[in-house]
């Protein structure tokens, strides 16, 4: 697909557009592009100094795009309902930069056996390829008709509101750590990998790692991080916050913040889980976790947050509604009465609800 003396695409803009949820437009073209360095490769020095020789490698994500395998863990298993229809869903258009990229990216999940090729699958749900700030691109996949054929398990993900709560008052030293493309780290059971099928330039792929978009990667990382972490020994016993995939250290000393970050980055890297260097904020006063400012004694939300949120469209559809509501949980200690002002929003969501409202 790939090679050293680039890609040729062609596309066709006479195809019909693609559901809401899909990607740009794009018009015909028949150009070969170059093969561009999508990831530079990080050195050491973007190690900080205390990590360099205390953290093993194994832990890091060097090149933005190497993806861990989870130790210890049964491969998920997904399990259908009754009589269902496998969806077949076309791919949608996708804009020819990020075509070129998404191209790349698969051709690198293919070496590292996140996915791989198969010749044909009763399902097909089409991919997306998002565009980061930093230009590097993340596949996320429309599932939403897997997620209905599926039988779902209780979800057990924690509310980011409530384990803020977690974070000690007199702690004045903090470490934020970002797992890289955690989903992807969680082996997928070989029977359920062509639920979640997609093709793309003429080829028929399918994951062999859980993947973004579907409904249960977030509640399954979640155990899985959790089950991990419970092993894991801090010397100082620094407190320790978990959401998902972000993690918290909050300590009362900038020695203890230090010694247990250490501890906690060794553990998650000989459990198989990778962090991104550039990403860690590593034994400050101030940082940034789930769309809050920490710093000793204060939790404020940070106004990218807020401006996010004051952007939004008003909802016009359940699914819009969740997204909303999902939004501002994260800012309900914030707003005085929440509960009651967002009880007739979660009436909406409900199934007896109309599709479309005006609100």
């Amino acid at each position: 697909m790939c090679s050293n003396d680039g890609i040729k695409i062609q596309t066709n803009s006479d195809e019909e557009e693609e559901d809401s949820l899909g990607g740009d437009e794009v018009e015909t073209v028949d150009e070969e592009y170059p093969l561009i360095t999508l990831y530079p490769m990080l050195t050491k020095p973007d190690i900080p100094a205390e990590l360099q020789e205390t953290v093993g490698k194994e832990v890091w994500d060097m090149t933005g795009k190497e993806v861990g395998l989870v130790k210890g863990v049964e491969p998920v298993k997904v399990t259908v309902k009754p009589n269902v229809n496998f969806p077949q869903t076309p791919q949608y258009h996708m804009a020819q930069d990020t075509l070129m990229k998404v191209a790349q990216l698969i051709d690198e999940f293919v070496k590292q056996g996140v996915l791989k090729e198969v010749l044909s699958s009763p399902c097909n749900s089409p991919i997306m390829g998002l565009i980061k700030p930093s230009g590097k691109v993340r596949i996320v996949q429309d599932l939403r008709k897997i997620d209905d054929i599926i039988v779902k398990c209780c979800s057990v993900v924690p509310n980011p509101a409530v384990i803020m709560f977690q974070v000690p008052c007199d702690a004045e030293w903090f470490s934020v750590i970002d797992l890289s493309q955690a989903f992807f780290s969680v082996p997928l059971h070989e029977d359920s990998q062509f639920l979640f099928c997609f093709k793309f330039l003429d080829r028929v792929y399918s994951w062999c790692r859980i993947p973004q978009g579907f409904l249960e990667s977030p509640s399954i990382f979640n155990q899985i991080l959790k089950k991990d972490l419970e092993s894991l020994e801090l010397p100082f016993e620094s407190t320790l916050v978990q959401y998902i995939d972000d993690l918290l250290i909050a300590s009362k000393t900038e020695n203890d913040c230090t010694a247990d970050t250490i501890a906690l980055l060794n553990h998650l890297g000989r459990n198989g889980h990778k962090v991104s260097p550039s990403k860690l904020q590593f034994c400050q006063k101030k940082v940034k976790y789930l769309s809050h400012q920490i710093e000793k004694g204060s939790r404020r939300i940070m106004k990218e947050r807020i401006t996010s949120v004051l952007q939004m469209s008003p909802p016009k559809t359940r699914r819009e509604v969740r997204k909303f509501l999902g939004m501002m949980s994260y800012c309900r200690q914030s707003i005085p009465n929440f509960s009651t002002l967002a009880k007739p929003l979660l009436k909406l969501t409900q199934k007896d609800a109309l599709d479309e409202m005006v609100l």
